[in-house]
């Protein structure tokens, strides 16, 4: 763990939650925690990795650590700046220090404006640099991600995918941040252009100093770019780890059954492999198990487990568990 100077993300006890009104004659809407008292430093020059199934709070955190989900309790604190309960004006200057690379690049680019047009806007919004300036630095971030600097008058639908995602980790990178949030950067493109847009970001890294939390399912994809692994279910954290430590013993049920999923490139090895198979559906994050949350799906739960919830406890060599088995 970090000291809070040397930080770029700090979250304490943050709890994200929906709905909770009903109608004006009907009962009252049930409360949708979706994220659900987190705790988390990410250091300078650090990637950590927020792993879960869909629907277990990665991207409501994601959102509000950028500032677009207010959360209801905890604190949220970019580059040493609070972001529950700023202003506009700080919202506005902490997002200087932190931008988001989406899932899917088509989406993230507005079709009616050329690459240059949309790399160059942050830079002409925060006033940072115009004229021929502003245009050798379009150009020199096109360099950095692996295109050319006469790409910048072309327009998105001239990109493949892979060129796509460059052109957006352009787009967060210009202005410098401290943080990105990397929200499924690789999950909609070829498996052939994975590994160039992992190694790109690993590049830009070390290259920078930058930190990611790089939000993924795909623990093949994981395993390749983190320093340590987060895995959440049902708006906890489970599991907390360095990378060599989380992939060489895994502790919490369900992370062991996240792990049994990712497939061997021995064929050999993948046909021996014990699968371990998760009974019934994820609850909703409107009606959270008592207890240990993960109970309903485990296979070793025993009656605490349905009574009291496991608190993320540390372990001899430095994983944070929560499980009363583990």
């Amino acid at each position: 763990m970090t000291t809070d100077a040397e930080n770029v993300l700090e979250l304490r006890d943050v709890a994200v939650h929906f709905g909770g009104r009903g109608g004006l004659l009907g009962p009252p809407a049930r409360v949708v925690k979706a994220v659900n008292g987190v705790d988390l430093d990410i250091g300078r020059g650090e990637t950590v990795a927020l792993v879960g199934e869909s629907g277990c709070g990665k991207s409501t955190l994601s959102n509000a650590i950028v500032g677009l989900q207010p959360p209801v309790a905890g604190s949220i604190r970019v580059a040493g700046q609070e972001v529950v309960g700023a202003s506009r004006r700080q919202l506005n200057d902490i997002r200087r220090k932190v931008q988001m690379i989406f899932q899917d690049p088509a989406l993230s680019l507005d079709p009616r404006s050329t690459i240059g047009a949309t790399i160059a806007e942050p830079l002409q919004v925060r006033g940072i640099v115009r004229g021929a300036a502003l245009q050798s630095r379009v150009a020199a971030l096109l360099t950095q991600v692996g295109l050319r600097p006469e790409h910048a008058d072309r327009y998105p639908h001239q990109f493949s995918g892979g060129q796509r995602q460059r052109v957006v980790i352009a787009r967060a990178l210009a202005l410098e941040p401290a943080l990105v949030i990397c929200d499924e950067p690789v999950s909609a493109l070829d498996v052939s252009v994975r590994a160039q847009i992992l190694n790109l970001l690993v590049a830009l890294q070390k290259r920078t100093g930058v930190s990611y939390l790089f939000v993924s399912h795909d623990l093949s994809v994981v395993r390749h770019i983190c320093d340590r692994v987060v895995v959440m279910y049902l708006g906890r954290f489970v599991e907390m780890a360095d990378r060599d430590t989380f992939f060489a013993d895994p502790k919490h049920p369900y992370t062991k059954a996240l792990m049994s999923a990712v497939p061997e490139a021995d064929p050999v090895v993948q046909r021996s492999k014990q699968r371990l198979i998760l009974s019934g559906e994820l609850p909703s994050p409107a009606n959270i198990p008592n207890g240990c949350a993960f109970h309903t799906r485990c296979p070793v739960a025993t009656d605490i487990c349905r009574k009291v919830r496991p608190e993320l406890s540390p372990r001899p060599d430095g994983a944070r568990v929560a499980c009363h088995h583990a």
